[in-house]
């Protein structure tokens, strides 16, 4: 008796079994076939970006090499080429790089285009401020005093990746455009402020010996800001030749902020 009763049970269990399994079934089929797939999408996914990311890395090394060996024109045409099909991070890079060559043969316009161009591309806002603030720099050589104030506004805001940078530019800016009172404020406020690198609290100093002379009486201005200090801080590090992906030259940047 006691087993039929437990056969009894067990036919019932598999019943209901069979109702949940009838009920609930398809959709679970579903699930598991959404997780497979989603998960083969991924793979798939990854290694199709990995595969770019190493064709993007080649072909940098490949323009980088152009521009060692001499061959620049040939150089910026393989980075300006790159830029048009590489992942974002990649295309920012060449388009600095196309920049800075564009720089070092006397075309400032161009570098000036090229590097707001890479600001667009950058995902990062450390990167992104950084090709904008080289875009100033070459606008402050050239004396082009009133757009570079524009384009610090945002640069130089508080906690930005190269606040202290952008500041002494406004500041030098400022300086020569004859705006003391602004001068003094950037100055003063980099050469106070805990935590600015003291090579730029240095020249923060250096420039404010000459503002009280420079409102007393009329003086020799200052020589405009050399482009080594500036370059020395603001150095991008190119993707080492042995590196496959962005994040490798990413690693290497020097820390926008001290």
């Amino acid at each position: 008796m006691v087993d039929f009763i437990n056969e009894v049970e067990e036919e019932l269990r598999k019943d209901d079994y069979n109702k949940l399994l009838k009920r609930y079934g398809p959709a679970l089929g579903v699930i598991i076939f959404l997780i497979i797939a989603g998960t083969a999408v991924f793979e798939w996914k990854k290694s199709s970006d990995d595969r770019v990311a190493r064709a993007a890395s080649a072909s940098y090394i490949s323009a980088a090499e152009l521009a060692q060996n001499g061959e620049v024109d040939r150089a910026v045409d393989s980075f300006l080429a790159l830029a048009d099909k590489a992942p974002a991070g990649y295309s920012g890079l060449s388009l600095m790089r196309a920049a800075t060559l564009e720089l070092e043969q006397g075309s400032r316009a161009k570098a000036v285009a090229l590097f707001d161009e890479a600001a667009a591309q950058f995902k990062l806002p450390r990167h992104a401020h950084l090709a904008k603030l080289k875009a100033a720099y070459i606008l402050a050589d050239n004396g082009a005093y009133a757009d570079v104030s524009m384009r610090l506004d945002s640069l130089a805001a508080k906690d930005a990746p190269y606040e202290y940078l952008a500041r002494e530019l406004a500041g030098f800016v400022a300086f020569q455009s004859g705006d003391m009172t602004t001068a003094r404020q950037e100055f003063t406020y980099l050469k106070s402020i805990p935590g600015v690198p003291s090579s730029i609290a240095q020249r923060a100093t250096q420039y404010l010996s000459l503002v009280p002379a420079e409102l007393e009486a009329e003086t020799v201005a200052p020589e405009p800001l050399t482009t080594e200090p500036v370059e020395a801080e603001l150095e991008t590090t190119l993707p080492d030749t042995n590196s496959n992906t962005i994040n490798d030259s990413e690693n290497e940047a020097e820390t926008p902020r001290e």
